[in-house]
């Protein structure tokens, strides 16, 4: 009797083992389109490249994301890079790749400028570009035209890097925007 208890366990737990890997679904993969900077308009075009990579890294982490390899992403892009950030152009590089998720920005301009007034002096921070995105899990386009304006007090620029993290703040809203469906949909 213990034989045969201890057969059906084993049997059972080899089911188990085996029902659990085959309905584990597979990462979505994510081709990430390098960003795009006007090197003339944007002073730290390498700093904005690494915050780049590193939202990316952050947002698209493995067990549900893999990020593509560069040079397949890279080999489907034309080498002066988007002209268009529209759903056509994104679909088509995601099925030449066969990516479920695509993502594509461009910085056009960012710069500092001084605003003298009679209390503390401040600075203007302007950032202009564009930020793309296609989901083919879910058929969701997402475009967004980047126009940041604010002002900060000169005293601040001091301890932080306000570029970086409007930059960061705002790629990560956008990537959220792009994923949040998917998420809701692998829920059920």
């Amino acid at each position: 009797m213990k034989k045969a208890t201890l057969y059906i366990v084993a049997i059972l737990s080899v089911l188990f083992v085996n029902l659990t890997c085959y309905t584990a679904a597979e990462a979505a993969r994510v081709a990430v389109v390098p960003i795009q900077i006007n090197e003339k308009k944007v002073e730290r075009a390498s700093d904005f490249n690494s915050y780049y990579w590193d939202v990316m890294i952050e947002k698209f982490q493995y067990p549900e994301y893999e990020l593509m390899e560069d040079d397949a992403v890279i080999a489907a892009i034309p080498e002066e890079g988007l002209k268009s950030f529209d759903r056509n152009t994104l679909v088509g590089i995601a099925e030449k790749i066969d990516a479920e998720i695509i993502v594509a920005m461009k910085l056009d301009e960012v710069y500092e400028e001084p605003i003298f007034n009679f209390y503390e002096p401040k600075i203007g921070c302007y950032m202009y570009g564009e930020f793309a995105s296609f989901n083919r899990l879910t058929g969701k386009y997402y475009y967004k035209k980047i126009q940041y304006r604010d002002k900060i007090e000169e005293m601040l620029t001091l301890r932080n890097d306000w570029q970086q993290q409007v930059f960061a703040s705002e790629l990560k809203r956008y990537i959220n925007r792009t994923i949040e469906e998917n998420k809701k949909k692998s829920k059920f």
